[in-house]
């Protein structure tokens, strides 16, 4: 059975490890890796909103600060993909992104893990993977 949050922190490091790879390319590879980034993050915040950030309130959080979190990120992530060449804007919107996510982790999580069932949080993941891929 699936764990959303497992799920979810996948994708967070799957972001992070990519940012990693990003930083120490160069030439084509970066400006590949910059829009395999700028996918997955759009995916990955239209994911959450579709699942987790749902049910926020069955967990006694307020979905409304990460979802303003996602407008602002991505803002961030049109321009970057408005300028993939330019590390600057990329390493702006990636950075957004984990500071969020690495918050999600810590301040959130605890609150859901108190609260949410397994079969919950296996059709949580599964809408979590469903809608990523209907984004991507």
């Amino acid at each position: 059975m699936s764990d959303v949050l497992a799920t979810i922190k996948s994708d967070h490091d799957n972001v992070k490890s990519l940012f990693g790879k990003y930083k120490a390319a160069t030439g084509t590879e970066k400006v590949t890796l910059a829009k395999t980034l700028i996918a997955e993050i759009k995916a990955h915040s239209a994911a959450e909103d579709a699942s987790i950030y749902a049910d926020y309130s069955k967990f006694g959080l307020s979905a409304a600060s990460n979802k303003q979190e996602h407008a602002e990120i991505n803002k961030m992530v049109a321009d970057a993909a408005a300028a993939s060449s330019n590390e600057a804007v990329v390493t702006k919107a990636v950075t957004t992104f984990i500071a969020h996510s690495d918050e999600e982790e810590s301040q959130q999580w605890p609150a859901i893990k108190a609260k949410l069932s397994s079969s919950e949080s296996a059709t949580l993941a599964t809408q979590f993977v469903n809608a990523k891929k209907s984004v991507a």
